[in-house]
């Protein structure tokens, strides 16, 4: 059996090495001749899977290891009988904590208070509804924007009115251009002129969710329309606009699902159900590769139980160390800014989830405890 995959998928080769022979590609670049005599196709959300990739191959299961399906045309898949399937949530806990490492460092930065803000959440699927419920834990008012989840225990509205209530606003949707619901440019001139004066735009979900040409024109016509931005995904990548990049407050490079856990638990989904579609059991899991020895981290008492969480989040994740590498790239020529887009992807340092820290010290306060065990952290 002839296995190709991204080149770029964590753990591949442990995971998939027993299974048969495997080759590994660019999965930006990988063309229909690499494909064309593989039985299985292993991808993520860089490969555009379609006729034009698989209609002369023999693939007959497809796995990525995503969340979103936005890159599979699945209606063709299905047509032909190659069985699909993605890694829904493996990455949740790991976008959860990029969303609020940017609300405590937007918080420190610009001296915004979180404590009681309405945090908008577009999107309720794992990754929204994780958000809503550590949000809630923590002391945010939420409410949600979701036409096909109901959840009872968080407040829903409809978009534009989540728009004009939210102090936050935080993109957790697929990317869909059809439909009672698209999502494609949900975020434009219009909506952004409706957000709350002083509020914070923050997108983890998919790129063209949010008009980037709008948003340019905002921050520069109206720079204090909005207290902050934070965009980890962009249109037309890995070609990123430098200008609107200059704009935001915290950019990065498709990396908030990125934690060490969150890439090799999507590795492991997929593994699992390969196994099962070839009828064999599986010879490895998660638990397998992980380090075991926790990091650790000293507790710092800041002035409230907020500026403690800050002090813990920026030992465990400095967001903008990530920041400032994908900065740095902005001055290479074009073709060379591509490259860089998926070279800190592809390199990227094996940054852990709050809970695979062991804090060191005590808290002088149950409040300030009480909130970084909300937050993930163990003790």
């Amino acid at each position: 059996m002839l296995i190709v995959a991204d080149e770029n998928m964590a753990l591949v080769e442990p995971f998939f090495g027993h299974l048969g022979e495997l080759r590994c590609y660019a999965g930006r670049q990988l063309t229909a001749e690499q494909v064309q005599d593989a039985d299985v196709l292993l991808v993520r959300s860089v490969t555009k899977v379609n006729a034009d990739l698989l209609a002369k191959s023999r693939v007959r299961f497809v796995g990525s290891a995503t969340i979103g399906a936005d890159h599979l045309d699945l209606p063709w898949l299905a047509a032909q009988d190659i069985f699909t399937t993605t890694a829904p949530g493996c990455n949740a806990r790991s976008v959860v904590e990029y969303v609020i490492s940017a609300l405590l460092t937007v918080s420190q930065r610009l001296g915004i208070a979180l404590d009681g803000r309405v945090l908008g959440i577009v999107g309720l699927g794992n990754v929204g509804y994780l958000l809503a419920r550590v949000a809630q834990s923590i002391g945010l008012k939420v409410i949600a924007c979701d036409p096909f989840v109901t959840r009872t225990e968080i407040q829903q509205v409809d978009f534009a009115e989540l728009i004009a209530m939210a102090d936050i606003v935080s993109l957790h949707t697929p990317l869909t251009q059809t439909g009672s619901h698209p999502s494609y440019h949900l975020v434009n001139a219009r909506s952004l002129a409706r957000m709350k004066s002083g509020s914070i735009l923050l997108n983890t979900g998919r790129g063209a969710v949010v008009d980037n040409q709008a948003l340019l024109q905002i921050l520069k016509e109206k720079p204090t329309h909005l207290a902050a931005v934070v965009l980890d995904v962009w249109e037309g990548e890995p070609l990123v606009s430098q200008q609107l990049l200059s704009k935001v407050t915290i950019a990065t490079p498709h990396i908030a699902g990125y934690s060490l856990e969150g890439k090799w638990r999507g590795t492991e989904q997929i593994y699992n159900v390969l196994c099962q579609f070839l009828g064999l059991a599986p010879q490895h899991r998660l638990a397998d590769f992980l380090p075991q020895q926790k990091n650790e981290i000293e507790i710092v008492d800041g002035e409230s139980a907020w500026t403690t969480a800050q002090q813990l989040v920026a030992q465990a994740y400095p967001i903008m160390n990530d920041d400032a590498a994908f900065r740095a790239t902005m001055s290479l020529a074009e073709n060379e800014r591509a490259l860089a887009f998926d070279g800190l992807r592809k390199h990227y340092w094996p940054r852990r989830e709050f809970a695979a820290y062991q804090l060191a010290g005590q808290f002088q306060s149950t409040v300030s405890a009480d909130l970084s065990k909300k937050l993930g952290f163990l003790h």
